[in-house]
């Protein structure tokens, strides 16, 4: 007799495998929103979330169209309440989405199962877009010597985990990605 144990309902948040300079826009330039949301897609297979219901992508990552703090704004199938995020083995790291930005994290990303890196987020620590610290809207790739906002996995403190100074656009980092499974409609 085997007993099936499935995953915990949530949306899962994982770390691309890949690091990656400023130049986020890789299918080229003008089009940061839909390259974060393919590199996310085709980086889901190289993570390690125990949840094989999730089936749509949404990128961490702060656009001028697209704050990560707004993701419904893109995603209108993205849940924002009432649906824990959670890390690859299923450790609540926030209640849910609208608890993301506004409180401290419940748990460290690390701690919850991703590891200890710095990530572009584009984004000043309360989700919203940096205007200044964006690598030219994810356009350079450090031959521009413009600069990117970045967070930190270790951090769960509200408004510094997400932003936790800025980084040359030729560093190599990480993108946080959130794996869901859309509300109805989508």
């Amino acid at each position: 007799m085997s007993i099936l144990v499935s995953a915990p309902d949530g949306i899962y948040l994982y770390a691309t495998n890949t690091s990656y300079n400023g130049k986020l826009a890789v299918l080229g330039t003008g089009s940061l929103d839909p390259s974060l949301n393919f590199i996310c897609g085709q980086q889901r297979i190289f993570s390690n979330i125990i949840d094989t219901k999730c089936s749509k992508y949404a990128p961490l990552v702060s656009t001028s169209l697209t704050p990560a703090a707004s993701l419904n704004t893109s995603y209108s199938d993205f849940p924002t309440t009432g649906v824990p995020i959670r890390g690859p083995f299923g450790t609540i790291i926030a209640q849910d989405y609208a608890n993301l930005f506004a409180v401290d994290l419940e748990d460290t990303m690390v701690s919850a199962g991703i590891a200890d890196q710095t990530v572009w987020s584009f984004s000043d620590g309360n989700g919203v877009y940096d205007t200044t610290n964006n690598c030219s809207n994810g356009d350079d790739d450090g031959s521009l010597s413009t600069f990117g906002s970045a967070g930190s996995t270790a951090l769960k403190n509200q408004a510094s985990w997400f932003n936790t100074g800025t980084r040359s656009c030729s560093e190599l980092h990480s993108i946080l990605c959130l794996c869901y499974v859309p509300t109805s409609g989508g």
